[in-house]
């Protein structure tokens, strides 16, 4: 299986080329994964620090202005920790506010149980209405990763991404 954590913000750029109202908010974390965004868009990328409550209430104002905030976090700090602002702030109020929760499936489970909550994001987020975008989950992406080879896992990622990154509503994606 395909880990996409890193190429997700890549992945990124190529829009925020297209579409200047894309701003990337990171939760103090990410330094390796976000340097070329960074480097390209100085301007368009803030670190909000360890408060992702606070950043999800930032994003909705943001998108209120018409901006296309895309918050990036650690999967459990922003689920467990924020999903009162994610379905208050985004989902009631209808934003197009987007969600990059990385080290899903407990892939920082070498940091303890407090970066880790198996699957828990995915049912929290269907409980309050968001839209998850899910690579691995073959019925979630529309495509069988597990059994095509690699360059068609990567054709349905960028399917998938463009999807959720053009859609103009809200939206999850979990790498």
């Amino acid at each position: 299986m395909n880990n996409y954590r890193r190429v997700v913000v890549d992945k990124l750029i190529h829009y925020a080329r297209e579409d200047k109202r894309i701003i990337l908010l990171v939760s103090d974390m990410g330094f390796g994964v976000i340097n070329k965004f960074r480097e390209e868009f100085p301007n368009r990328i803030f670190n909000v620090g360890i408060m992702e409550q606070g950043a999800v209430g930032i994003a909705a104002g943001m998108a209120m202005t018409g901006l296309i905030p895309v918050f990036y976090s650690i999967v459990n700090f922003l689920v467990f920790r924020a999903i009162e602002q994610v379905r208050d702030d985004v989902v009631l109020q209808d934003l197009n506010v987007k969600f990059i929760s990385t080290g899903v499936d407990n892939y920082f489970k070498a940091l303890g149980h407090s970066h880790t909550c198996d699957k828990d994001d995915i049912k929290l987020m269907e409980l309050i209405n968001m839209p998850v975008y899910n690579p691995y989950e073959s019925s979630l992406c529309h495509c069988e990763e597990a059994t095509v080879s690699p360059t068609r896992q990567s054709e349905n990622f960028d399917k998938l991404f463009d999807s959720w990154i053009t859609s103009p509503k809200t939206g999850y994606i979990r790498v």
